[in-house]
């Protein structure tokens, strides 16, 4: 006796030669195998995974990527976050400073001095007091501020440049240029310290020292907006 058919369609036992399947209707071969010699089989395509990379090898090239990247983002400067100053071409007077105050940040900045006055040594706030200050145009307050922070932390590049912005708002040149050039001894490729130096000496007058700063700003990166910006005063001035 023959071995029995199953249809391919539903798995029903076939005892007869039908051309249909009784139970689900589904046409039949003549030539339909028997489930006894039906095998899987993989597709040449699939993925062998006895060849599939350790997860230790994969988290290894995780990181060596990452620290890659890491590398390649501090040696072009895109890791400054220090303000950029723009040149001022109408010196405002002196008096006319507090008029560019944005009080919009006073509750915030009012929770902040309360916090300071709990803890002291809180020099996280600190700095974001000073931030946010600065931001507001409160530039003597965030000067404050920032001498605070700096005293613990006084390697902090992109706070020193922030704080050398407050100097430059207050049309306190020398002062500006002193803390920006300090910052570049804690962080020599500090983009955004050479594009505002460059800035800060044009705005004094200082043209030849302001072409050299730029142009090393522009160097560092010329293709990042740092860099960009660095060549557009470049050009213009």
């Amino acid at each position: 006796m023959s071995d029995p058919k199953f249809c391919p369609q539903c798995g029903h036992k076939l005892d007869k030669d039908f051309n249909f399947c009784p139970e689900c209707g589904a046409k039949l071969s003549n030539n339909q195998p028997n489930n006894k010699n039906v095998k899987t089989t993989l597709d040449s395509n699939t993925i062998d995974t006895s060849k599939n990379l350790s997860p230790k090898v994969i988290y290894g090239i995780l990181i060596g990527g990452i620290a890659l990247i890491a590398i390649i983002i501090y040696t072009s400067g895109i890791l400054d976050s220090a303000t950029v100053i723009e040149p001022v071409n109408n010196i405002p007077e002196q008096s006319d400073v507090s008029s560019g105050v944005n009080l919009n940040n006073m509750q915030a900045i009012n929770d902040l001095e309360e916090k300071i006055k709990q803890n002291p040594e809180d020099y996280a706030s600190i700095l974001e007091l000073a931030h946010l200050q600065n931001d507001s145009g409160l530039y003597d307050a965030a000067i404050i501020n920032y001498k605070k922070y700096l005293a613990k932390n006084p390697e902090d590049a992109d706070a020193r440049v922030d704080m050398g912005a407050c100097y430059f708002n207050l049309q306190d040149y020398p002062s500006a240029i002193k803390e920006m050039e300090t910052a570049l001894k804690y962080a020599p490729k500090h983009q955004i310290a050479f594009l505002n130096l460059g800035v800060v000496n044009l705005t004094a007058g200082n043209l030849e020292k302001s072409k050299e700063w730029l142009q090393k700003a522009y160097d560092i990166n010329p293709n990042n907006e740092v860099g960009q910006r660095a060549e557009q005063l470049l050009k213009n001035h």
